[in-house]
């Protein structure tokens, strides 16, 4: 009987084993899908910018890395190299520069826009109080109080 019941312990244990490998199959072929699946345009800015951000941090901790290694033996192929990551970091800079003045730029103009259609609204706003600020009896009892009495004699 304990031969059976160690049997029977080492296939439940082959069993669990077997299960958790195919969770973890699972799991990982759900992670892979995930990286495969291609950026959406929603989040294509939000990936730019992360990216974007992560290298140039990585390259400009490379350069500093790198730097002493280069003053103290100076090599053609690694000067060249060299020259290739300061080119790369400066110009994922610039990319990210670009990015940040196009959003102001963006936030700029719609501003300027917002502002020009609330200076139009005011306008117009201004211009319906003057025409509706006298109805025509007002007018005619402004004028009739604001006379003089004037003496005329009728000279024939």
């Amino acid at each position: 009987m304990t031969v059976n019941n160690n049997m029977s312990e080492e296939l439940n244990e082959m069993v669990g084993d077997l299960l958790s490998q195919l969770t973890d199959a699972q799991a990982k072929a759900k992670e892979a899908e995930k990286e495969s699946n291609p950026l959406k345009k929603e989040e294509l800015e939000k990936f730019v910018v992360e990216k974007g951000g992560k290298l140039v941090e990585d390259s400009l901790e490379m350069i500093k890395n790198v730097k002493d290694y280069i003053l103290s033996s100076p090599e053609a192929k690694d000067v060249d190299a060299f020259a290739g990551l300061v080119a790369a970091a400066s110009s994922a800079i610039d990319t990210l520069n670009k990015i940040v003045v196009n959003d102001k730029r963006a936030e700029t103009v719609v501003k300027t826009q917002q502002m020009d259609i609330d200076a139009r609204k005011e306008l117009k706003q201004d211009d319906n109080n003057v025409k509706l600020l006298a109805t025509r009896e007002q007018i005619f009892k402004a004028l009739i109080d604001n006379t003089k009495v004037i003496d005329a004699e009728i000279i024939p």
